[in-house]
């Protein structure tokens, strides 16, 4: 019984990593991770509250036509 084996292949950008400086990295910029998130959470409700009073989009013939070209096109 012949089975044949799959071979991964490393992109360029993986051959050129090196784990430790990744990790000084993390630890240098732990911080930015709070800023990201605070600005994400002010985004979120900032936009819901501006949107509160405007009409609704009727978004669902957009979103049937886009899942279904996923589908198609996968």
């Amino acid at each position: 019984m012949n089975m044949s084996v799959l071979t991964l292949q490393e992109y360029e950008f993986e051959k050129q990593f090196n784990e430790n400086e990744a990790i000084q990295w993390m630890q240098e910029n732990w911080k930015k991770s709070f800023l990201f998130s605070a600005l994400y959470a002010a985004f979120i409700f900032g936009g819901r509250h501006l949107m509160n009073k405007r009409a609704k989009f009727e978004l669902r013939k957009p979103l049937v036509l886009w899942s279904l070209t996923l589908a198609v096109f996968r």
